[in-house]
């Protein structure tokens, strides 16, 4: 009994559990004394940073201002956060983790209805 328990839990939690979550800052070089210093892991999702002028033209034609950072799992914007008018982003990693955690039971809860 606790074996077939135990693979039905294994069974339900799986695609919940293996979700891919990337978080990506993308500055310009001119700006580059307002990146936010983030860790290279929140909540075991990889931390990666780009420039603007590195990307494609369709992606610098989307983003309005810099820094910016967004959250993504399974290639889907989940959440983002932006600079405001003077350049600078004030964000901490422990917000993105919240972010990540709120997404992470949004899933968990849908699941289970």
């Amino acid at each position: 009994m606790k074996t077939i328990i135990t693979l039905l839990l294994i069974l339900f939690l799986t695609p919940v559990l293996s979700q891919e979550y990337k978080i990506v800052q993308i500055n310009a070089r001119w700006n580059k004394q307002h990146t936010v210093k983030l860790p290279t892991k929140i909540e075991g999702a990889l931390v990666d940073f780009a420039y603007l002028e590195e990307q494609k033209k369709s992606l610098q034609d989307k983003i309005q201002a810099v820094p910016i950072i967004i959250l993504w799992k399974d290639n889907k914007v989940v959440r983002q956060w932006s600079a405001d008018l003077s350049f600078k982003l004030v964000v901490k990693a422990e917000e993105i983790a919240y972010a990540i955690r709120e997404d992470k039971q949004k899933v968990y809860r849908r699941k289970t209805n």
